[in-house]
């Protein structure tokens, strides 16, 4: 049941990457056009309770630059809480931070803390300076501690290094129904993810503001929190910016919304909000 910044990066990442870059190489450009220093993005994110849809929780999402380990970087990072009124019936505390190379958004560290409903994992990704090889820890409450090195996949960046990549990626040629893969490194393995173009809908968040957006659906993962061969829908703001206004999909025990609440510190103008 675990249900809110968990899904909720997951959603956001698989909105519409073609591919993810691998470390530093030339067949994984970045041109990051998209986001700047300072900026913040928080979702409102709605749980199907049986009948009835609650607002659960608050989800933020940041970057700055930071020097890490003397070496310039962008720090990006991601909360999900539940708010006080949900806490009684499922407490969440999420914290994700990654450090990457600001050039090639190559990761230098990443770092993930879970407390769901008294379920808590830490998960730690080191990718070597080489680019070849990343080290994992990975340990809960309900398992020990498991370490493992793996071989880096052509280009594969951390859970919250590959949101802000897809970001940068130019989707205006896409044509409706065009199919895209995706492999992500969760934890200690690699997701295969098939991503599908639906074309351009006008969205409507909570605040009645209207939006327009490219829609994108995705097959998610079986055995995850995800039913597995659903398809998560995610409308994507169809300007310079490129941030998700809404995602909808279908878990396990129910049915997960997120909206877009705030924007704090954009680089370009939001085009794509409708007067």
């Amino acid at each position: 049941m675990r249900i809110l910044v968990t899904t909720f990066i997951v959603l956001f990442f698989f909105q519409f990457s073609p591919v993810i870059a691998q470390q530093g190489s030339a067949n994984c450009p970045v041109v990051n056009t998209v986001f700047g220093d300072g900026e913040q993005i928080s979702y409102t994110v709605s749980y199907n309770w049986g009948p009835v849809w609650v607002d659960a929780g608050l989800v933020t999402f940041s970057c700055t630059k930071e020097v890490y380990r003397g070496k310039p970087s962008w720090h990006l990072k991601s909360t999900g809480k539940s708010f006080p009124s949900y806490d009684v019936l499922f407490k969440v505390r999420d914290y994700y931070d990654s450090w990457i190379d600001p050039e090639t958004f190559r990761t230098y560290d990443f770092k993930r803390y879970i407390f769901e409903g008294g379920y808590t994992l830490l998960n730690t990704l080191y990718f070597e300076p080489s680019g070849q090889r990343v080290i994992t820890n990975t340990r809960s409450n309900k398992n020990p501690q498991r370490t493992d090195t793996l071989h880096v996949r052509n280009c594969t960046y951390d859970m919250l290094a590959a949101v802000y990549y897809t970001r940068t990626l130019d989707f205006s040629d896409l044509s409706p129904e065009s199919k895209r893969h995706v492999t992500v490194l969760i934890d200690d393995s690699y997701y295969d993810i098939y991503i599908r173009s639906v074309g351009k809908e006008t969205v409507q968040s909570p605040d009645g503001k209207h939006y327009k957006c490219v829609k994108f659906v995705a097959k998610m993962v079986q055995g995850t929190i995800f039913k597995g061969d659903e398809d998560v829908q995610v409308w994507v703001t169809d300007d310079a910016n490129r941030i998700p206004v809404y995602v909808e999909a279908k878990i396990i025990v129910g049915t997960i919304k997120a909206y877009l609440k705030d924007t704090k510190g954009l680089k370009n103008p939001m085009s794509s909000l409708v007067k």
